[in-house]
């Protein structure tokens, strides 16, 4: 195990890294008023705390690409590369449309915020270098459910509570997150788009 310590021109702070790096990703943050409404549309959840498990509110983000364990080779490579995909890519607006889950036969696992089709989000991707094997399904995790049947007699009140999730999102960066000190989903960098 080496340790880096992370130091850029787009860095949010300065951290030790020891790799391999645990849950690292690379998303695009909501920031600002969206992060505000995200964090507001938790709040209504409050009551259901026993059967789901919140998503950070303070870290609230669309991943693009996901690496269970990355070594201290792909990070430098993964670091060059949003760098790369980040001055190809121009500022965008993403609609937000409700609330879904994901989950197998009544069994949902997953709550989120839907982003339909979007051409340049689609572009986004197609810069992305970035190998994947699952379909790239945008979404915005609000919850993970804990108590699958517990859920299924609430759902419905639940996607009523948050029928007016309805909003857009400006997309300015993509940036890279991974798990420090035993902290998830720390912020390492930002890539700002050209």
């Amino acid at each position: 195990m080496r340790s880096w310590r992370c130091s850029s021109d787009h860095k949010i702070r300065s951290v030790q890294l020891i790799f391999p790096l645990r849950s690292a990703f690379i998303a695009l943050p909501l920031e600002g008023e969206v992060r505000d409404h995200f964090r507001e549309l938790q709040e209504r959840l409050q009551e259901y705390e026993e059967i789901l498990s919140f998503q950070y509110p303070a870290s609230p983000h669309l991943t693009l690409q996901f690496w269970p364990s990355m070594m201290e080779i792909e990070y430098h490579q993964a670091l060059k590369q949003a760098e790369a995909v980040a001055g190809k890519a121009e500022p965008f607006s993403l609609k937000i449309e409700g609330v879904e889950t994901f989950g197998d036969r009544g069994r949902d696992r997953v709550l989120f915020l839907s982003v339909p089709f979007s051409e340049p989000l689609a572009r986004l991707k197609k810069l992305c270098p970035w190998p994947s094997e699952k379909q790239f399904h945008p979404h915005i995790t609000l919850a993970r459910i804990r108590h699958p049947e517990r859920f299924t007699r609430v759902k419905k009140r639940v996607m009523k509570m948050l029928s007016d999730a309805l909003f857009d999102m400006n997309v300015d960066r993509l940036r890279l997150y991974a798990e420090v000190d035993g902290r998830k989903q720390t912020v390492l960098q930002d890539f700002q788009f050209h």
